[in-house]
């Protein structure tokens, strides 16, 4: 009865959220149309909750449970859904090139990784991990989230200008990917290139091969032994009964290469929500790509924030290659006296894609601002993102959507649950670790996702760069945790009776 009482408890606050999110995107609607591009921005951050939610999708645990307890799964799967993205995205850039991401190759990217992998790992969860755990009402992920914010605020506003200067500026390879290492087109940005170019150097060669060699050494590293000794034990005691040569008390059971094959295809197979939930969420990151890129077409603009500043960037080709009209149009706001929330070339952050962190930084950095702190007076948030308040920050309502979107899954799947620290070490842990993932993100030029999974789907080396950052980091993190663990059990000399 009283399970019956919670599930229906459970199934109303769900739907109480699907309602509030109507009910906010018609108050967005009816305060002007073209609010409904924020409005769009939650609504993606909804659903990738719900699939992040349902895959349990975050690279901390995929790296810490590879590193610390041989399990593939979250890692396996996550590689799956980078090739599928990759895939997608060859044909998303065929249709918008202006969306092809092309980030820097440098040291920064090296140790942003090192810096956010070794965060990740001590603080249990990556950025987009913190963000559904949060939804699923873990307070610790909160606390992590809110420091990752924070550091990467106070970063920008201090640090990140000095650091870009002697580490980024000139010390960088830029407009570099596959593609254009093959077909040409290296120091030009508008080359355009067809499906298939983007097919065989973006997805092919920089994403499937590099993924496809990942698994074969997980495969061979962690999976491989294990299954084979298994396999061998199978075929030894079919043996027995059939009266082979082989037979489990005298004969040799010899493993060939399909029994590697199915080695491999267990391993792959083992990771099936997981792999799932990544595919998924590329065919969702398309649609937000097409359907925010068709908005900018409909509204006149490149950029949020010429709609906050109430000035279209004239000119300017819009996704569908036609210029930004000079008349504002109607479905703009009518009071359009918001020009100190953007940045002076009237932009915020508005990526127009799946992305984390950047958003978070910005309202730390709009919180601390209104606080009374400058931080503005900086190239971050002065020339580039701005300050906007929260609620008319496009990508922030989709990381708002996001938590969202997991407490509706979580409710509906009874896996909602308050959770707080516990003592003093997990504060510290949650803390620290947020904080190293912030100044990690800044560094890199992005997260997991936005340095990482993103660029390494658009064919770009950098992606790869930073995923050796974030492996080396969450090696060492998993390895001292290790260490300090077990010089606690040694010390207290615990005797663990685990009944499985």
């Amino acid at each position: 009865m009283a399970e019956a009482t919670q599930n229906s408890r459970n199934k109303i606050y769900a739907l109480g959220i699907v309602g509030f999110l109507l009910i906010l995107s018609v108050l967005y609607y009816m305060s002007a149309p073209v609010y409904l591009y924020i409005v769009a921005y939650m609504w993606f951050g909804f659903i990738y909750g719900i699939l992040q939610q349902y895959g349990r999708f975050c690279f901390a645990s995929a790296f810490r449970d590879l590193i610390m307890v041989k399990v593939t799964r979250m890692f396996v799967g996550i590689m799956i859904g980078l090739i599928t993205l990759s895939v997608i995205n060859a044909f998303v850039v065929t249709i918008y090139p202006d969306k092809y991401i092309i980030e820097s190759i440098g040291f920064h990217g090296l140790l942003g990784g090192l810096l956010f992998g070794f965060g990740m790992v001590f603080a249990g969860g990556c950025a987009t991990g913190s963000l559904y755990k949060t939804g699923e009402g873990n307070m610790i992920s909160l606390t992590v989230l809110l420091s990752l914010s924070f550091s990467q605020a106070i970063f920008a506003a201090t640090a990140l200008d000095w650091f870009t200067a002697h580490f980024i500026t000139g010390h960088t390879l830029n407009d570099i990917t596959v593609t254009k290492l093959i077909f040409g087109g290296v120091g030009n940005p508008t080359a355009k290139y067809s499906f298939f170019q983007h097919l065989l150097g973006d997805s092919i060669i920089n994403t499937f091969l590099v993924g496809l060699i990942l698994l074969i050494a997980v495969y061979f590293i962690v999976v491989r032994k294990p299954f084979l000794k298994r396999r061998a034990k199978q075929m030894a005691a079919v043996a027995g009964t059939t009266a082979d040569a082989a037979t489990a008390d005298g004969g040799t059971v010899k493993t060939g290469f399909k029994d590697e094959l199915a080695g491999f295809w267990s391993m792959i197979s083992a990771s099936r929500r997981t792999s799932i939930a990544a595919i998924l969420i590329g065919i969702v990151a398309a649609a937000q790509i097409f359907t925010l890129a068709w908005m900018q077409n409909h509204y006149n603009f490149t950029n949020f924030g010429q709609v906050l500043a109430g000035k279209p960037a004239v000119g300017r080709p819009l996704p569908s290659g036609s210029p930004v009209a000079a008349k504002t149009p109607a479905s703009w706001p009518k009071d359009q006296a918001t020009f100190p929330q953007v940045s002076k070339n009237n932009t915020v952050f508005d990526p127009g894609y799946w992305y984390i962190t950047t958003q978070e930084a910005m309202f730390a950095g709009w919180t601390l601002q209104s606080a009374g702190l400058h931080m503005d007076h900086n190239s971050y948030f002065g020339q580039s993102n701005g300050l906007p308040n929260p609620w008319m920050s496009p990508a922030l309502l989709l990381s708002v959507g996001l938590i969202l979107g997991a407490s509706f899954k979580a409710l509906l799947a009874r896996e909602f649950k308050w959770k707080f620290p516990k003592n003093k070490e997990m504060v510290i842990y949650a803390v620290g670790g947020g904080t190293l993932m912030g100044i990690g993100a800044r560094v890199g030029l992005g997260c997991n996702i936005g340095a990482f999974y993103g660029p390494a789907a658009f064919g770009n080396p950098s992606g790869w760069v930073f995923a050796i950052g974030l492996g080396l980091g969450a090696y060492l993190s998993a390895k001292i945790i290790n260490y300090f663990a077990n010089r606690r059990l040694a010390a207290d000399d615990m005797d663990f009776d685990i009944k499985l």
